[in-house]
This record gives structure tokens, sequence and C-alpha cells, in this order.
């Protein structure tokens, strides 16, 4: 059901293709909102904009990765081009490479920096000027419970994440004075495909919906609030 104070949002997920950010434009779907998804599975992309166009959604898609500049930029006029704009940019893509800090490789290392911060930093710089355009809209990254903390054998994830952290919390001080907004996501372990084939215990662990659920309070927010960042724990723990 649609909201009394609801109105039709142009919103682009960055890992739109499954896990938190298919999560979140299903759950964002429910007021009949339009999509951008990017992401490198075609085949998923497609499956999750048929998803949307089946709730009454207008949905597109994009396939690339979120660290290669060229694809970016691609991709941001195929977004003006079916969508004319962009009112909500949700960057979730991510990978995540754990385990003591002399085990891990440089190739982690470089994934990890190249899509967890630099893909980004390229949607945040690339979008900005559109929504700073408009004075209005929402930037919102998935971070981390390791974003504000560390732990054993997280030390690059957590440094990716810590990075972002920085990178958000300085832009909210650039854009004080505007009508943008920019805030985190801060989940703990979250039931999704990154689980799969690990000797872990998957129901004590977060549900997707429960992070659509805290990215809807943030793009749902009146104008009196500018929300920070929401921090999500398991419940199970």
């Amino acid at each position: 059901m649609i909201s009394e104070n609801s109105q039709s949002l142009r919103i682009v997920i960055t890992g739109g293709s499954s896990g938190i950010g298919e999560a979140v434009s299903l759950e964002m779907a429910k007021d009949k909102h339009s999509f951008y998804l990017t992401g490198r599975n075609e085949q998923r992309l497609k499956e999750v904009c048929e998803k949307l166009t089946s709730m009454g959604c207008k949905a597109y898609y994009g396939v690339g990765d979120v660290s290669d500049e060229q694809a970016v930029n691609s991709m941001l006029e195929d977004i003006k081009s079916n969508l004319g704009g962009v009112d909500v940019v949700f960057a979730n893509a991510g990978v995540g490479h754990f385990g003591n800090l002399e085990d891990l490789t440089i190739e982690q290392y470089d994934e990890s920096f190249n899509v967890n911060v630099r893909g980004v930093f390229l949607w945040l710089n690339k979008t900005l000027p559109m929504l700073k355009s408009q004075n209005k809209g929402h930037l919102i990254v998935t971070s981390s419970n390791l974003g504000l903390k560390t732990g054993a054998r997280c030390s690059l994830y957590a440094a990716t994440k810590h990075a972002v952290q920085a990178m958000v919390w300085s832009l909210r001080d650039e854009l004080k004075g505007t009508g943008v907004k920019a805030a985190t996501i801060n989940p703990g372990s979250v039931d999704t495909s990154w689980f799969d084939g690990k000797d872990v215990d998957r129901s004590k662990m977060l549900a997707v919906e429960d992070i659509a659920k805290a990215v809807r309070f943030i793009i749902d927010q009146d104008e009196t609030s500018d929300i920070d960042h929401i921090l999500l724990l398991p419940g199970k723990e």
C-alpha cells in the first residue's frame, strides 16, 4: 500500500541482483517506485526486474563492475535515458575476504578496495551533482558493523568499511544546508549467498528483509530528521 506522504522515486541500487539489494528493491516496490539495478549477473538482474515489473514498477538494469569508471558512466547515461534522473542511490555492491592478515593476498586487497571503496566513491561522486541540482535525495551506503569497530580475521574487510564510513561522514558535513541526505546501513552478519558453503549457523543471522526495512526507514524519513547510520545486530546471537 502506498502511504499518503509517498511519491514515486527513481531508485538506483548497485549490487541489485540478489541478497540485500534485491530485498530493498522488493520492499520499496510496494510503493510503485521506479528502479535501476546494477550488477555483474545479467540473468539474475533480469529476474529481479521481472519481479519488480510484476509488482507494477518500472525496472531497468545495467551490467558492469562498480569500480569500472567507464561502465559506471555508461550506466549513468542509461539511467538518465530511462529514469530521467535519480532520487535515491543505494550503493550496496560489496565483497568480503576474511582471514588472518598474513594469509590474505594482494589480489584480495585490490578487489576489496576496488569494489567496496572505489565503487562507492564513483557512484557517490557521479550522482551527487544530479541530487544537489534538485536539492533533494538520498545517498545510502551499505557499510557494516565492522565499519564501526574491528575484529580478528576482519582486517581487510573492516579497513574498507572504515574507509566508507569516513567517506560518508565527511560527505554529510559537505551536504549541510542542502536537501540531500547521506547515511550508512551497518549490519552484522546477514543471511545471504556470501555464506554459501561456509560452516556457519545462518539461522542466527539477520534476514535481508531486516536490512530492507531499515533502508525504507531512511528513505521515508521526514524532512525534520537526518539519519546518520543504522546499526543492526542479529537478535539471536
